[in-house]
C-alpha cells in the first residue's frame, strides 16, 4: 500500500468523526462538530413512479418503468432536505419495496438528531445493518447533507469541496437496444448535444454490439466519441475482441467500463495490460478498500463512481484517494431523477477532482419530482442550481 493509501486507511480505520474526517482530509466545510443545529423532526418517504421515454436495457437485465422512493427530512423550523434511493435490483440488489421499508425504519431512527448527528449515526451503526438496502441507506444520507447544507445556508457542492464549478456535461447512454433502433434513440437526444456517447454492450452476440455501434456511427457521422460499459457481461477474452474489432473499424473508445464480473480482479488487471483503452472499475469499486485494491493491483485506469452503490461518504473518501494517486474518476448513477444526479453534480462541482460525466438518466424519465433543475432543459451541461442545499424543491 502506498503511504498516501496507507494514510487514508489509517485516518478512517481511527474512526474519526465525519464532521473531523471531512474538515482534515477532503478539506471542506464537512460537518463542523461545533456548530449546534436543529435535530430532525419530522420525515417523509413516499414512492415515485415514472415511464421511461426509452427502455433502459444494460447486459444483465433492463428498467422498464422507474420505481424510485423520495426522502424528506425536515426540522422543527420546516426547513427541509430531499433525497433520493433508486434500486436497480440487478445492480443493487434491492427493489422499491425493500427501499421503502428501509427507509421508513432509517427515518425513524434518525428523528431528533441534527442532520450531522444523523449522519454520524447512519454510518457508524446503521450502514451494516441496512446492507440489504444500499439505495435506500443513500436516499436517507442525501436527504441529510441537503438538510445540513440548508441550515447553514450554503450550497451542498461547498460541503464536499471548494472548486466552485458552476456545471458539468453529462453523456448520454445508448441502452442495448437492437441496431435497427438507433435511429430513434439519435432523434430522441441529439438536440441535447452531448459530446459522447456511453453505449451498452454484453449479454448478447459481439456481432450485435457492433451493429448497435456503427449504426450509432451511421446517425453521428462518426463525428461522435464512445465509450463502453459492458456491466460484467465479458470474460477476457470477449472484451478484448470487442475494442479490437472496433479498432479495426478506426472506432477507438474512450474507456470500457466494467467488462469484467466485479470480483475478478486478476481479470481485470490483464486486460488493462492488454486494450489500448483505459479499462474503468464500476461495481468493483463499491468501497473505500475496493478502489485501493484496484490502484495496488493496477485493475483499472479509472474508476466510476456511483452514490447508489457506495453512498456519499464513500464516495468522497474514493475520490480524495483517487485525486491524490491521479486516478481519473467518472460519475454515474442507477436509473434516477434529477433528485440523485443533482447531487452527484454537486459532487463533480465541489470536489473538482471528477473528469467525466454519467449523469444523464433524468433525461429519460417521463415525470419530474421538482420544480426546477438541471434537467428541466434539453442540454448536456447541467447548470448546477442556485440557492442552499441542492436547490431542488419537490413538485
Amino acid at each position: 500500500m502506498t503511504p498516501v493509501l496507507r494514510l487514508v486507511a489509517n485516518n478512517i480505520s481511527e474512526g474519526l468523526s465525519i464532521g473531523r474526517f471531512c474538515w482534515q482530509t477532503i478539506g471542506t466545510l464537512g460537518l463542523e462538530p461545533a456548530m449546534k443545529m436543529l435535530p430532525v423532526s419530522h420525515c417523509l418517504v413516499r414512492s415515485f413512479e415514472s415511464e421511461l421515454h426509452l427502455p433502459f436495457n444494460i447486459s444483465k437485465g433492463a428498467v422498464e418503468k422507474v420505481a424510485n422512493v423520495l426522502i424528506a427530512v425536515t426540522d422543527a423550523e420546516g426547513t427541509t432536505g430531499i433525497g433520493e434511493a433508486a434500486p436497480f435490483p440487478v445492480l443493487t440488489g434491492d427493489t422499491q419495496e425493500i427501499a421503502l421499508q428501509a427507509a421508513k425504519e432509517l427515518a425513524e431512527e434518525i428523528k431528533g438528531l441534527s442532520p450531522a448527528a444523523a449522519l454520524e449515526k447512519l454510518h457508524n451503526e446503521l450502514w451494516q445493518s441496512f446492507s440489504h438496502a444500499p439505495s435506500a441507506r443513500t436516499g436517507v444520507e442525501i436527504a441529510l447533507w441537503d438538510l445540513h447544507a440548508r441550515q447553514l445556508s450554503c450550497p451542498l457542492w461547498a460541503l464536499w469541496g471548494r472548486a466552485g464549478l458552476k456545471s458539468a456535461t453529462t453523456d448520454i447512454t445508448l441502452p442495448c437496444i437492437p441496431a435497427a433502433d438507433v435511429e430513434h434513440f439519435w432523434n430522441c437526444f441529439s438536440a441535447h448535444q452531448f459530446p459522447y456517447v456511453k453505449v451498452k454492450v454484453g449479454g448478447g452476440p459481439l456481432e450485435d454490439d457492433v451493429a448497435r455501434i456503427m449504426s450509432l456511427m451511421t446517425c453521428t457521422g462518426r463525428n461522435l466519441r464512445i465509450s463502453l460499459d459492458g456491466n460484467q457481461g465479458f470474460q477476457v477474452e470477449s472484451a478484448k475482441r470487442l475494442v479490437f474489432e472496433l479498432v479495426a473499424r478506426k472506432i477507438e473508445p474512450l474507456f470500457f467500463e466494467q467488462p469484467l464480473p466485479e470480483d475478478d480482479f486478476s481479470g481485470m488487471a490483464r486486460l488493462s495490460e492488454m486494450l489500448p483503452i483505459p479499462v474503468c472499475a464500476d461495481e468493483t469499486v463499491k468501497t473505500l478498500n475496493d478502489a485501493i485494491k484496484v490502484i495496488n493491483d493496477k485493475c483499472a485506469r479509472m474508476i466510476n463512481l456511483k452514490f447508489m452503490k457506495s453512498g456519499v461518504r464513500e464516495s468522497l473518501l474514493i475520490t480524495e484517494v483517487a485525486r491524490r494517486c491521479s486516478i481519473p474518476l467518472m460519475i454515474g448513477g442507477m436509473v434516477e431523477s434529477e433528485i440523485a444526479m443533482t447531487a452527484s453534480l454537486h459532487a463533480v462541482c465541489g470536489t473538482g477532482a471528477i473528469q467525466w460525466s454519467d449523469l444523464d438518466t433524468p433525461f429519460f424519465l417521463q415525470k419530474r419530482p421538482t420544480v426546477s433543475s438541471p434537467y428541466h432543459r434539453a442540454n448536456a451541461e447541467l447548470a448546477l442550481p442556485t440557492g442552499v442545499g441542492l436547490g431542488l424543491t419537490l413538485a
